[in-house]
């Protein structure tokens, strides 16, 4: 907490005034950027038109999101300390972060014609009430992103194809999904 307050260029006692310790700040602080990304991610999904549109506008904006911040988005996805017993969220809380995941379930559901609106709380212990194959195909897109993302941050020497390119095939079981018949 010393250090800072010392690069805020303030006394220790006063964070204390805010943040009773140090899991109550880190928690405010990824509430923070995950609000921010999570409107990265809705202000590309309101300026697409259609399902398809809206889901890869979404998609796009999370790589480039990753790519111009990696320090954030490894905190965000890859800190030990950012899950929820780190961060000191209860069973019965939710993570800061589900607010980006319902919107990804919503963009995936809204692909297959089902129109659904996840907006209640996804709680740390509690199940995600959406249909199982939406569920899937967002949990495959979620990590196909993300390692698009955290593979570039980590492995810059590699010759790795444009992240365009690969946003595109991370697209494409969501896209015959859509395009057949739901089981």
């Amino acid at each position: 907490m010393r250090a800072v307050a010392t690069t805020a260029g303030v006394t220790a006692p006063s964070v204390y005034r805010h943040f009773p310790d140090k899991q109550s700040l880190v928690r405010a602080v990824i509430g923070d950027r995950f609000a921010a990304f999570t409107t990265i991610l809705t202000t590309a999904r309101d300026g697409a038109h259609g399902a398809d549109g809206r889901l890869t506008a979404m998609a796009h904006a999370y790589v480039r999101a990753g790519l111009d911040d990696p320090g954030t988005y490894r905190v965000l996805f890859g800190a030990t300390g950012a899950g929820p017993a780190g961060l000191g969220i209860t069973a019965d809380g939710e993570h800061p972060g589900a607010a980006s995941f319902r919107t990804l379930l919503n963009a995936v559901g809204g692909c297959l014609a089902s129109e659904i609106n996840v907006d209640s709380e996804i709680n740390v212990d509690s199940e995600i009430n959406v249909d199982s194959e939406i569920l899937e195909l967002a949990v495959e897109l979620w990590a196909s992103l993300h390692g698009v993302v955290d593979l570039r941050i980590t492995k810059p020497e590699m010759p790795w194809p444009d992240p365009a390119a690969l946003v595109e095939h991370t697209l494409g079981p969501v896209r015959a999904a859509s395009a057949g018949p739901r089981r």
